[in-house]
């Protein structure tokens, strides 16, 4: 009885255990560490990708959320008039908490410098509708990003006033 238990029990122990070592130390192809990191790197791009998607105007803010307010901006446009055009724009950040706001606070000027030169580059034209305000709420969304550089920081941008006059 011994021998038959030595004989067929000892290589199936053995060969379990063999497995395992080789899927601990990643031997074996489509599992282990490389795989996770591979994953990792996938979900880390997928992640970016969806953060340079402005989310909804709608899309209910977290309970520790804040709102921080942009001054108003006003904006000579780019135009062929005689006379000049100009965007008066104020919009609010949404921030993920106090920590998100100190951030912002110390950007602001950051934040003020890079909307003045982009917003400088646009027409009338380019501001007409429900496109140019989807479009001007998706290049903030992603300028401010762009200057905060934290993923987590800004929840969203909310336009309050645009005035093209």
């Amino acid at each position: 009885m011994k021998k038959i238990l030595i004989i067929f029990l000892l290589p199936v122990v053995l060969l379990i255990g063999a497995g395992a070592g080789a899927f601990f130390f990643g031997l074996i192809p489509g599992f282990g560490s490389e795989d996770n990191e591979r994953l990792k790197k996938e979900l880390a791009a997928k992640e970016a990708a969806e953060r340079n998607i402005v989310p909804k105007a709608y899309k209910k803010a977290s309970v520790l959320s804040l709102e921080y307010w942009i001054d108003d901006f006003v904006i000579n446009l780019q135009t062929e008039r005689p006379k000049p055009v100009f965007l008066l724009l104020t919009f609010v950040l949404i921030l993920s908490g106090e920590e998100a706001k100190s951030k912002v606070q110390l950007l602001e000027p950051r934040i003020r410098s890079a909307a003045n030169i982009f917003l400088s580059s646009l027409s009338p034209e380019d501001l007409d509708g429900y496109d140019g305000i989807t479009m001007l709420r998706q290049e903030l969304w992603v300028l401010v990003n762009k200057v905060v550089n934290d993923t987590t920081s800004v929840e969203n941008v909310q336009i309050l006033k645009m005035t093209v006059k």
